[in-house]
């Protein structure tokens, strides 16, 4: 007597289970943790208008006049400051051209 097998969900196969599918829709892995958010926020809802209202919209690096694309840096990385992540004293605007410069160690201040 033969067995009746089940249709694959993901392809409609009946030579594979749906968990061995090669067609099987992976899940998106969400590739932010809670403590990027939680800096996303400080620094959209706290960094941001303090920087707009003490230096204005414009990089910080001097003779740059950029005012669109800047990014928010810090002046002490945060990788070896941990403990100035959420200082304001520490960051500033950055063009992201001057950004990239300063991340990459081609920049100084």
């Amino acid at each position: 007597m033969p067995i009746d097998r089940i249709l694959c969900t993901n392809c409609g196969s009946k030579y594979h289970y749906q968990t061995f599918c090669p067609y099987k829709k992976k899940k998106a892995i969400s590739q932010r943790g809670k403590q990027t958010l939680l800096y996303e926020a400080f620094r959209d809802t706290v960094a941001k208008p303090y920087l707009d209202n003490k230096y204005g919209h414009v990089c910080s690096y001097k003779g740059c006049t950029r005012t669109e694309g800047l990014d928010v840096n810090h002046k002490k990385s945060r990788g070896a400051h941990a403990e100035l992540k959420f200082e304001l004293k520490n960051l500033e605007y950055l063009c992201r051209e001057h950004h990239s410069l300063f991340t990459d160690g081609k920049l100084d201040h």
